[in-house]
């Protein structure tokens, strides 16, 4: 009988064969490590850096023959199978798009190598324009970019912050308040004798006056609250217009902004004159059983109760919000920092753009809206800035005391919105994770834990402290900002 799990010749010869290979390939030297490339960093403005990054010619060589091995193996030439036409012909029909296809992956290999070290900290996106970088024929291939990185700062001492208890309306009163704006709704603007008080409308003839400048409104609406006249924002408008009667003049001094639109008025000193003819105030219905059904309740004293309720969940969210406030004050009053330009621009477009949308929704007309826009910028600009620095600042405090977020955490987030606005949790972090909102919510809520926890870590004052309610104050004056048409599109 034959032995069949004896090797037979060729077997043998085979396996001799395959174990020559693979001790070649074991035997084989690793290819040589290509030249890094040399970059050099300047310094140009505040967070700003200029890059200039040098590829070697063997890089460059190395990437070609890794393209064009590539192209060798499934490009169509006529009159030659696959992967038997000669590099010449290669380097002829393929040569400039070759040529691209390497400049772009070079690019694009340095750049990430840029953006994995650590000591720059890039923001955004860097500025470059690949259509202008040429790959040269001959020798190594240079460019240059610019990037944003992140400010550099010293952090405050944070251990020990003074904070004080806030003074705050209780929630009773909270809740009139609350009663207040939901009955504005239904109410009826009245006209009045008494002089004119925030809150209340105008009707006016306003001017608008300066060196080559004259443009009049007449019989125009105005409430006695912070707005804009033909672009130009008076935030003291309210303030002016208080306690002027029907048939007084108020003239208000002030100079156009540098972006306005017309260009002839940017920067120019005006004078805003407004001619009172009328003062309007609100009349607010009764809260009553037919009221309190519009609005789906059973009778008046359901949805008072409902009201209260909620008014003492607010307000100690209110104590929360404003004690952390105080702690965020303390941070940029004692940090010295300057903002990266682009970053900021591009921060003051998103608050604008997410209070536009907001008001929109409230059911502010869009005219309106407009006609307070650069109202509403230079209270964006503010806002994103004043944001943009508390973020680096507590970013650095949440890496040096640990501080991080857990998945969970975001889940449960999203399951609380999800209830507040009636929907699925999934589909809700599908539409975040969709729309590149879901980072935001990871970074929102290591900014409140890291706020939290310098909480513990303060030192309490006694209540009606002056340092720390000028703090509160201060801070609620720039938190809110953008609310007040917020409040003005409720009411």
């Amino acid at each position: 009988m034959v032995d069949e799990t004896k090797d037979r010749p060729e077997d043998q010869a085979a396996q001799g064969q395959a174990e020559g290979q693979n001790q070649e390939q074991a035997e084989a030297p690793e290819a040589p490590a290509l030249p890094a490339n040399k970059v050099t960093i300047e310094e140009m403005a505040a967070s700003r850096k200029k890059i200039t990054i040098e590829v070697d010619r063997e890089k460059i060589d190395s990437k070609f023959e890794e393209i064009f091995g590539e192209l060798h193996k499934s490009a169509l030439v006529p009159g030659f199978r696959i992967g038997h036409a000669p590099r010449r012909l290669l380097e002829k029909r393929y040569g400039k798009d070759a040529a691209q296809d390497v400049r772009n992956a070079l690019v694009a290999e340095a750049l990430g190598e840029v953006d994995k070290n650590e000591e720059l900290d890039i923001l955004g996106e860097p500025d470059i324009k690949l259509d202008d970088i040429e790959l040269p024929e001959k020798g190594n291939l240079t460019f240059t970019l610019e990037v944003e990185v992140k400010p550099k700062f010293e952090v405050p001492s944070y251990k020990g912050i003074p904070v004080t208890e806030p003074q705050l309306p209780g929630g009773s009163e909270h809740a009139e308040e609350v009663t207040r704006r939901i009955l504005a709704q239904k109410g009826t603007l009245v006209p009045v004798s008494e002089p004119a008080q925030a809150g209340d409308q105008i009707i006016a003839d306003v001017t608008v006056k300066g060196e080559g400048i004259e443009q009049k409104v007449e019989n125009a609406e105005m409430r006695v609250a912070p707005g804009a006249v033909a672009g130009v924002p008076l935030e003291d408008l309210g303030e002016r217009l208080s306690g002027a009667k029907a048939g007084q003049t108020v003239e208000i001094k002030t100079q156009v902004p540098a972006a306005h639109e017309k260009e002839e008025w940017r920067g120019k000193e005006v004078t805003v004159s407004f001619a009172l003819s009328e003062v309007k105030r609100m009349e607010l219905p009764p809260l009553n059983d037919a009221l309190a059904g519009e609005y789906g309740f059973d009778d008046a004293e359901a949805m008072k109760k409902y009201i209260a309720q909620r008014a003492e969940v607010q307000v100690a969210q209110e104590r929360l919000k404003a004690r952390r406030e105080q702690v965020s004050n303390y941070l940029l009053e004692h940090t010295t920092m300057d903002l990266p330009e682009e970053t900021s621009r591009r921060q003051t477009a998103a608050v604008l753009r997410r209070h536009y949308v907001n008001l929109l929704q409230q059911g502010v007309p869009r005219d309106q809206i407009d006609q307070n826009l650069e109202l509403l910028a230079s209270q964006a600009e503010r806002v994103a800035q004043r944001d943009l620095k508390l973020g680096f600042i507590l970013e650095k405090i949440a890496k040096a005391l640990d501080i991080t977020v857990e998945e969970g955490e975001v889940n449960s987030w999203i399951a609380y919105i999800a209830s507040q606005q009636g929907r699925r949790p999934e589909r809700l972090r599908q539409e975040m994770e969709h729309g590149g909102s879901l980072g935001e919510v990871e970074v929102q809520l290591r900014e409140q834990k890291t706020l939290d926890k310098l909480l513990e870590m303060a030192e309490e004052k006694p209540a009606g402290t002056a340092g720390a309610e000028a703090a509160a104050k201060e801070g609620e004056k720039v938190e809110t900002a953008g609310a007040e048409d917020s409040e003005k599109a409720e009411e």
